[in-house]
């Protein structure tokens, strides 16, 4: 068996600065599932295996190549603890993005951050379902959409941002549609149709964490 060190980190500045190279060797590890975590992390180069202990035994879940996007559940939830562990297979190099890193680039650079959004909505989720148990998925359907209302995106077309957000927090269609009529009884969104009779959701607010959370106070 290999025994896997935690690699000490060195990491170059790149982007606007705020963005962090972090080169990882093989068999070093990204992060270990339960430890806490603040940082999605894009893979440039490499390879990573993403895995988890299931009934006391690994499975492996995924191997990402670039350009692929893990941890990034950690960008939206309130409990920050990692669900899986990613492990270097080769030499590989990641850039760390934070939240801070996100909300900052993501006004600079609105275009590269939607298509980032984008894959992070749309993520594999559906290898890890039987594994994944993911917490505070009504502030992370929140956090979703307040991303996309930073980006200046109002208005998402309905099936596609249910099942995407269904598959991200590996969960119902169901569960996630109640959590969206919950918001729109809330004034914060409205659910309709666009011109070709779709179904849509528009977001009324810009600011979606803040106003959710401005009324639990």
């Amino acid at each position: 068996m290999t025994i896997v060190h935690q690699q000490t980190v060195q990491m170059k500045q790149v982007s606007h600065g705020n963005f962090l190279m972090r080169n990882v060797l093989k068999h070093n590890v990204v992060f270990n599932e339960g430890t806490r975590g603040d940082a999605a992390y894009i893979l440039t180069e490499g390879k990573i295996e993403i895995s988890g202990i299931i009934e006391g035994h690994k499975k492996v879940f995924a191997i990402l190549k670039p350009i692929s996007i893990f941890g990034e559940m950690a960008l939206f939830l309130d409990d920050n603890s990692r669900t899986a562990t990613a492990i270097a297979l080769e030499d590989s190099k990641v850039i760390v993005v934070t939240k801070d890193d996100l909300e900052e680039y993501m006004r600079d650079s609105p275009k590269v951050i939607s298509s980032i959004i984008t894959v992070l909505v749309s993520r594999l989720k559906s290898t890890t379902k039987k594994a994944m148990k993911v917490p505070s998925t009504g502030m992370g359907v929140v956090r979703i959409l307040d991303l996309f209302a930073s980006n200046g995106t109002m208005t998402l077309r309905y099936d596609t941002a249910i099942k995407s957000m269904a598959d991200t927090f590996v969960t119902t269609t169901d569960r996630i549609e109640q959590y969206i009529h919950g918001l729109a009884g809330q004034g914060l969104l409205a659910v309709g149709r666009d011109e070709h009779d779709g179904r849509i959701i528009t977001l009324l607010e810009r600011n979606l964490v803040h106003e959710v959370m401005k009324r639990k106070d």
